[in-house]
């Protein structure tokens, strides 16, 4: 959910949470998965009924790039924590 808040507020797009067919999947520009440990990782093919779509030619999509950066600065604090999810540890 964490992604998902970020994506709506911070790179003005409209989300949707809700279930994603096959067909949109394999119509896609780009796909990734998001957790705890991996942030944002980059799908780099799916095959489904032997017909084999490939993402991210060119590397890592833009979408992925910005929402691992945009994480990742806000994890370590290199950028201001304006929603309030971080916590300072003494």
């Amino acid at each position: 959910m964490f992604v998902v808040i970020l994506i709506n507020v911070c790179f003005y797009c409209k989300v949707e949470e809700r279930l994603v067919s096959v067909d949109e999947l394999l119509d896609a520009d780009e796909v990734f998965c998001t957790g705890t440990a991996v942030v944002v990782s980059p799908v780099g093919s799916i095959t489904y009924q032997g017909k084999r779509v490939e993402y991210g030619h060119q590397g890592v999509g833009v979408v992925s790039q910005q929402l691992y950066t945009s994480l990742t600065s806000l994890q370590m604090g290199q950028t201001e924590d304006w929603m309030g999810w971080t916590v300072q540890l003494n």
